[in-house]
């Protein structure tokens, strides 16, 4: 036989070989709108650290997909009329990603919403800086709890805050009762929604950590990958969540 070919088909038989000694696990997850929760379908997710891209289906569900066990993942959605958004950066566990309280969420919200919502609390957006959202998140509460947050909690993170956080209150009446309310200001933690601001962080190579403190309780940590221009929203139940 050929020696070309004989390389050929060892290369081949080398490289499938090693392809199935790596051991994998189910990623999976979904993105809905903020703040109405609202489906999105046919938006492009880009896997950050592979480049690969997945859609989202008609209900707004993506995977499962077989991610290397013990390597990050971060993943960014984008829609026509949405603000792109990040979410945070996970080490696959053995396990996966891929049930209520580990699987990866997108509360992605529109274009319009999202200027919206930094003129009413005021950002002025650096450009050159990242944008991060979360929900300090209580026990056991998903995208489907209304509401999901750890009430009097305070954001911490792995570098010093630009500013302070904004701590977004909770609509008690009418129709957007347990819907998130933006127009309260000068809140110094988290009300039931749970949700907070943080504008102009600086990129770094290395990830933030993200967690929460309160009295008597202790949170899970959160990791995110600062990037220029990039917004991230680390959404239940991958925010800093309460450990029973």
């Amino acid at each position: 036989m050929e020696f070309r070919k004989v390389l050929a088909i060892a290369t081949l038989t080398f490289t499938t070989q090693t392809i199935a000694m790596v051991q994998t696990a189910p990623v999976s997850g979904f993105a809905r709108s903020f703040i109405m929760g609202t489906e999105i379908a046919n938006a492009t997710i880009t896997i950050l650290e592979t480049g690969e891209k997945i859609k989202t289906d008609k209900h707004g569900k993506f995977g499962p997909i077989n991610y290397p066990i013990g390597k990050p993942i971060t993943l960014q959605l984008e829609k026509w009329e949405y603000r792109t958004t990040q979410t945070g950066t996970f080490i696959v566990p053995k396990e996966g990603l891929n049930g209520p309280y580990n699987n990866i969420t997108f509360q992605v919200p529109s274009i319009e919403s999202y200027y919206l919502l930094s003129a009413i609390v005021g950002a002025s957006e650096d450009p050159n800086s990242c944008h991060v959202a979360a929900t300090i998140t209580a026990y056991h509460k998903t995208l489907d709890d209304d509401p999901q947050g750890e009430a009097d909690a305070t954001v911490t993170l792995s570098a010093r805050l630009p500013a302070p956080a904004f701590y977004f209150d909770i609509f008690q009446s009418g129709p957007l009762k347990g819907k998130t309310n933006p127009f309260t200001k000068g809140l110094k933690k988290t009300s039931e929604d749970g949700g907070l601001l943080i504008f102009n962080l600086p990129p770094q190579d290395r990830l933030y950590t993200i967690s929460a403190e309160k009295a008597g309780v202790m949170f899970t940590q959160a990791q995110f990958w600062c990037r220029k221009g990039a917004f991230i929203n680390l959404s239940p139940p991958q925010g800093p969540m309460v450990l029973k």
